[in-house]
């Protein structure tokens, strides 16, 4: 992270928006984005750099129309060179672009939260623990290689299918629209992660974006700025709608983790049941 940059974001109507630093080198405005509008980033470093990005157009994003999940049994080599296997759970998505003149890309991310039961303790808590079930996840889309308006059934998350999913879980999915180069920037990502790992590792070569350094054009910023309409739903996730048993991470009697007897203990976890739950 970067403290004490000046952080600043116009559009197209002279309007400028200045963000503010929370923690050291996170920088965050409330504002709320207008469909048609053009935005772009501007940015100056402690030592004085000037950062900015091209202009993007922030674009509607369609409606996410439905869900649907399948169990797979998806093989790997195990840490001893054998062949093995591990429950995936695979989320499927709809979406109908019907409504759009000019077809959109698409991108998308996800939280989660799981209900955690204890077992054994006096009171046996419930707790609702947040999840990033899309941490190495990339997921995007061109709909201009649909054959009609209905995107149907398509992959967005292949995530392991364990303990979390005893009881209910529950999928935040936001689909944003994308302009092109940002869906030719996260194409060219994602062939990295590919080939490489995954999005934290070091990448065999830094993908260029939308940055540059006004003093220094040569120079090669990293990332991306992007803007774009959102369309958020939720998707709860249960063993009945599964189909079969999931198995607790509290069973037996032996070796339970501290979890088991405090579910606080958690990371992100709390006793507040979700309104929506």
């Amino acid at each position: 992270p970067l403290p004490g940059a000046v952080v600043k974001v116009l559009d197209d109507a002279g309007n400028v928006f200045e963000f503010s630093e929370g923690k050291p080198g996170v920088y965050v405005k409330t504002m709320k984005g207008e469909p048609g509008k053009i935005y772009h980033l501007e940015l100056t470093t402690p030592d004085g750099k000037h950062i900015v990005s091209e202009p993007e157009i922030l674009r509607k994003a369609p409606a996410i129309s439905g869900f649907s999940v399948e169990a797979i049994d998806q093989p790997f080599i195990n840490n001893s060179g054998n062949e093995d296997s591990e429950k995936r759970l695979i989320l499927k998505l709809n979406t109908n672009v019907a409504d759009f003149s000019e077809r959109p890309y698409l991108r998308w991310r996800m939280d989660g939260e799981y209900e955690y039961h204890e077992v054994f303790s006096i009171t046996k808590k419930i707790c609702y623990v947040k999840h990033r079930p899309d941490l190495h996840n990339l997921r995007i889309f061109d709909t201009h290689e649909l054959a009609g308006d209905l995107l149907f059934d398509e992959p967005i998350l292949n995530t392991l299918l364990n303990y979390r999913f005893s009881d209910k879980y529950c999928f935040h999915v936001y689909q944003y629209a994308i302009g092109k180069r940002e869906y030719e920037y996260w194409r060219t990502v994602g062939e990295i992660m590919t080939r490489q790992g995954n999005l934290f590792d070091p990448p065999p070569g830094t993908v260029r974006g939308n940055l540059s350094n006004v003093d220094d054009p040569e120079e090669l910023v990293a990332g991306y700025f992007s803007v774009s309409g959102v369309s958020y739903a939720r998707h709860f996730v249960t063993p009945f709608s599964l189909g079969f048993y999931v198995e607790p991470r509290c069973t037996g009697f032996r070796n339970l983790p501290s979890e088991c007897y405090n579910c606080l203990l958690l990371p992100n976890s709390t006793q507040t049941k979700p309104v929506y739950w």
